[in-house]
């Protein structure tokens, strides 16, 4: 060991992140078990590197006793004073071997089992990295394209998008940069995988996160949000603050906010709605766009309720398919009875 050595642990805690004396413990240990591997286990030895110099010190740990029955672990009164002056019966010397009896040998399995603990400091490391973005809207780079899947690059982790959670009908190539969801990042023996989205509903809300300050800063919250991915999303807001209108905040100055939002989203629709605590007007709110003459509670405790609308607005209200009826009534949690009426 040399001023070689401090000069790379100087390099890896630099370029890896890892601590010079998470590397020196893990070190000590390796050598502590190559020592006893070529050298017999019956000894009790304890390495120790000097964190200045990098020289490594080799010790035997000793039992003082008066009689010694074995000489690998144990020493006599008269030897142990002769290295300790204040030894006594039952207490611990430490006696230092020569280190150079390490050999080659030892020497390349202390190299070998150092650098498998790097390795699973490093993945441990990158865990702890990419663990604080679970739950969070990251950039990826596109790598590569298939009918099934896309391989995505998350800093300088990869891992991949499958189809099923792609927005329907977007096309990914290969190169470009999108926004992702990050559900879940987990531990494997080949180091942290991250799991993937951007059909999910907390998609659309770390979207909003990113461009809304005012849902990043809780002066804004989400209370409610319904998806069907690809085609529209809804989602309520309500302000804590009574001087910020929470849909303002959010569609932003000429619609720029929300601008940036729909681009990532590759056309789907977003209705951004004022939440009640009022279900009637909470239920009036989610039908935007369509516009609602009156909502009647049929049955407050099944949550079952009537909503008129003019003749004109019967299509709007329900939408394409039901879409816009089907995720307003997602998005409140009421059954939703729509019916025309004639606007007096």
């Amino acid at each position: 060991m040399n001023i070689g050595l401090l000069e790379a642990l100087d390099q890896l805690e630099e370029e890896k992140g890892i601590s010079k004396e998470e590397v020196f413990q893990i070190l000590e240990k390796a050598l502590m078990s190559a020592y006893r591997k070529n050298f017999g286990s019956s000894r009790n030895v304890e390495v120790k590197i000097d964190r200045n110099t990098g020289s490594i010190k080799l010790y035997q740990i000793l039992e003082v006793v008066e009689s010694v029955e074995n000489p690998a672990l144990q020493i006599s009164l008269e030897e142990a004073k002769k290295i300790d002056p204040e030894a006594q019966i039952g207490s611990i010397v430490k006696r230092e071997l020569n280190a150079r009896k390490f050999g080659r040998i030892a020497a390349q399995t202390a190299k070998q089992v150092l650098i498998q603990k790097i390795r699973e400091l490093e993945k441990e490391k990158q865990y702890e990295q990419y663990s604080e973005l679970k739950g969070s809207v990251t950039t990826a780079e596109i790598i590569r394209v298939t009918a099934d899947w896309a391989d995505i690059r998350i800093g300088k982790l990869e891992t991949r998008l499958p189809k099923r959670e792609w927005i329907p009908g977007e096309e990914l190539s290969a190169g470009s940069l999108i926004k992702v969801y990050i559900l879940d990042v987990k531990k494997t023996t080949k180091g942290p995988k991250i799991l993937v989205s951007r059909t999910v509903p907390d998609f659309i809300i770390g979207l909003m996160k990113l461009e809304i300050p005012e849902i990043e800063n809780g002066v804004v919250e989400v209370k409610a949000i319904a998806r069907e991915p690809g085609i529209r999303t809804k989602v309520a807001v309500s302000s804590n603050n009574p001087q910020v209108d929470p849909v303002g905040a959010c569609i932003g100055e000429g619609g720029s906010r929300i601008a940036a939002i729909l681009k990532e989203i590759k056309g789907e629709k977003l209705d951004v709605l004022r939440w009640s605590e009022d279900p009637k007007q909470f239920i009036a709110n989610a039908l935007a766009p369509a516009s609602v003459i009156e909502v009647e509670v049929l049955d407050a405790e099944r949550k079952v309720a009537r909503v008129l609308v003019p003749p004109t607005q019967l299509s709007l209200a329900i939408g394409k398919g039901g879409q816009n009826a089907r995720l307003a009534a997602k998005l409140t949690g009421w059954k939703i009875d729509i019916k025309p009426i004639m606007n007096i």
